[in-house]
């Protein structure tokens, strides 16, 4: 059964090698340059093997599928590569450049955030057309206000590589901009820029971006704000600026986060509607070919005004293609599109696979289009009420058993009142996106535009109060679910070998599958011994903050320079994931003693001496102490030639309460001294594992 799947569905075979490939290159730093020559001699051989009709037979035949998947799979590492190495290197010096606004500036406490596309740019020389993204922060003034999507503006800017704190277990930002091709930051002064009207060229994204702020403004000037505007432009026009944290946390809480991703949900709501819509033009001899053309320029169009977001793609390229095999009368397969949409989709950016948002949509598709079938058969309901609402169950269901290893892995918590949220919260996001459209229909009527804005309004008013009620319930979730890399694709062949099983009806998979479950049993126990001994030494970057975390076993031990919560940002960004993931139960808090000369730390056979103050100075030291590290901390102001006389330590460490400024002063004279640092601020958090 399985072989006749994979012969049903080409662009599985040709999806599955290439995203192997793809995975590959991601993980492997180092160019693979024999790779042009072997696709190069495989597919001369395939066309050879073609020519001659070699496939005929049987042998010819498999070692052909075997080369075209070969090609394919070093195909994906090529592409990889080639986005590696077309990163435009920038160094941090000043520079010139002409750019463009891509997003509409974002309001941030301290500055106002955007990105810029960068046409050119000039050092010392010359100008050079590039094509770089940057993340850009600007000053707060009045200009940032006046500054709109598509404006032009030339700058002085100084750009810095965008860094990963280091901190083990927490999010990486680096490489989570990596995979939206910005590498590089930069801070304008309002006295740095100023808005130009140089042409730099059309910019398809930018003018996608120009129509959805319009269509916000509609929005705001029939008086939706707050909360209503905030889930109505992420639901509708995939805006999620608006969304606080609170709201995020409300609907992955209640189960409910998809709708707030313009993704397959609305893309397939708008494509049936419009497929029903448009019937009567079937009655046409050529009708049937205009209606499903329209029903594609329509959903593109619809993918155009919605920012072109990475999910609206998805969503648009696989409802086109399930939408051409109407419009010629054939039965296309489901899974076909599902996987050309991804194969289109790799190709043309391969880091596409490393988005949460394409592992979801797709296993999400994947599992309602084989699960929900047979779920809903396993009960006959003949009022047409409860089969709708049984229909909602049974899709929820399915999408949550393809979704849950992703989700678990990624945000540590699962919905337990996911099946009431989608029975409840589908229905009326259908409903608000129809009036949506409505409005945005009868926008040239203010009177018109007046009544059906108050209407969506008070809809999303009670999606909302929907939600926060869901999210309120006892038990609405389960927090802390942590599984690790290894849990999760074992969780993931899991499922797979239940849909092997359900199709082919062969014990083996169920073997498997119990097998795969005495694995992950197996693994988690040693997992947990293995971190019941865990020793770890870390000192953790803060920004302005010197944290030092000694963990013994399942307890760990925090120095920090100044008092901290443990509900801080900073804290649950940078600490908290270590603690959660490392399985540390219990955990305390201590305040450098500023009145002694230094702190002394012990960790196993090792010493570390911390110094936090100058008041080492006011001593003469009789003999030098002997440590293996030295944490210097608060810029305190003494040389490193000056602390050879009072220590004799193997590496000096500087963490990131200290400035760059000083750090760098510091590192010049370990350089001339030939002495061992480690500097937290540049290369990331220091971490010392007896393990």
């Amino acid at each position: 059964m399985f072989e006749k799947f994979v012969h049903q569905n080409p662009f599985f075979r040709f999806f599955l090698p290439l995203a192997t490939g793809v995975v590959t290159g991601i993980f492997i730093s180092n160019s693979w340059y024999f790779i042009n020559y072997y696709i190069i001699a495989l597919l001369v051989f395939i066309l050879i093997s073609q020519f001659f009709k070699l496939t005929q037979k049987f042998y010819f035949n498999l070692f052909w599928g075997i080369a075209t998947s070969a090609v394919l799979f070093f195909t994906g590492i090529k592409l990889t590569d080639l986005k590696k190495t077309n990163i435009t290197k920038l160094n941090n010096a000043e520079y010139t450049c002409i750019a463009t606004i891509l997003e509409q500036p974002e309001e941030k406490p301290n500055s106002y955030k955007t990105t810029l596309k960068i046409h050119y740019i000039k050092d010392t020389a010359s100008w050079q057309k590039t094509n770089v993204k940057i993340l850009c922060y600007l000053e707060k003034d009045t200009l940032p206000n006046t500054l709109k999507v598509g404006n032009q503006i030339t700058a002085q800017i100084k750009p810095q590589e965008i860094m990963h704190s280091g901190n083990p277990d927490a999010f990486n930002y680096k490489k989570y901009l990596q995979h939206k091709d910005i590498h590089y930051q930069i801070y304008l002064k309002s006295n740095s820029y100023f808005k130009s009207n140089i042409k730099t060229g059309f910019l398809l994204s930018v003018e996608a971006e120009k129509i959805r702020q319009k269509l916000l403004a509609i929005y705001s000037r029939c008086g939706i704000k707050g909360d209503e505007f905030a889930v109505l432009s992420a639901l509708t026009l995939g805006y999620k600026s608006e969304l606080t944290p609170e709201i995020k946390e409300s609907f992955s809480a209640s189960g409910a986060m998809h709708i707030l991703a313009v993704s397959g949900l609305h893309v397939g709501i708008i494509y049936l509607v419009l497929a029903k819509l448009l019937f009567f033009l079937q009655r046409n001899k050529y009708g049937k070919i205009i209606q499903y053309i329209l029903v594609i320029l329509f959903l593109w169009q619809y993918a155009f005004i919605s920012g072109l977001s990475n999910s609206v793609l998805r969503a648009t390229i696989m409802f086109s293609f399930i939408a051409l095999g109407k419009m010629f009368s054939r039965h296309i397969s489901i899974y076909n599109s599902i996987f050309a949409s991804a194969l289109i989709i790799l190709i043309y950016n391969p880091y596409s696979i490393m988005d949460v948002g394409f592992q979801l949509s797709y296993a999400a598709v994947l599992s309602i289009v084989f699960f929900q079938a047979k779920i809903y058969s396993l009960i006959n309901i003949k009022s047409t009420s409860l089969d709708y609402v049984w229909q909602l169950v049974s899709v929820a269901i399915a999408a949550q058993l393809g979704t849950f290893p992703i989700t678990l892995y990624y945000f540590d918590q699962f919905p337990l009142y996911f099946i009431l949220s989608n029975i409840l919260i589908i229905p009326l996001a259908t409903i608000i996106i129809y009036l949506a459209f409505l409005l945005f229909i009868l926008s040239f009527s203010n009177s018109l535009s007046f009544y059906v804005a108050i209407v969506l309004k008070y809809c999303t008013l009670f999606l909302n109060k929907m939600v926060f009620l869901i999210e309120s319930m006892p038990y609405s979730k389960i927090n802390n679910f942590l599984i690790d890399t290894v849990d999760a694709v074992i969780l993931s062949f899991l499922v797979l070998l239940a849909c092997f099983f359900i199709i082919s009806k062969r014990l083996q998979y169920l073997k498997f599958t119990l097998v795969l479950c005495i694995i992950f049993l197996t693994y988690n126990i040693f997992d947990s011994s293995y971190k019941s001994s865990q020793e770890y030494f870390i000192i953790h970057h803060i920004p302005n903050t010197s944290a030092i975390n000694i963990s013994h076993g399942n307890k760990s031990v925090l120095y920090f320079n100044k008092e901290i919560s443990c509900t801080d940002k900073n804290f649950n960004y940078n600490i908290t994931p270590f603690l959660k993931y490392h399985e540390i139960k219990s955990f305390k808090t201590y305040i450098a003693d500023d009145s002694k000369l230094f702190e002394n730390i012990n960790f196993f056979n090792h010493t570390i001496i911390h110094i936090t103050n100058n008041k080492l100075l006011q001593y003469k030291p009789t003999q030098r102490l002997k440590t293996d590290y030295l944490i210097l901390s608060e810029n305190v102001n003494i040389s490193i030639v000056k602390l050879k006389e009072y220590f004799d330590f193997k590496e000096i460490l500087f963490d990131s309460s200290n400035s760059m400024y000083k750090t760098q002063q510091w590192e010049k004279e370990c350089t001339q001294h030939a002495i061992k640092y480690y500097n937290v601020l540049t290369q990331g958090a220091f971490i010392l594992s007896l393990q």
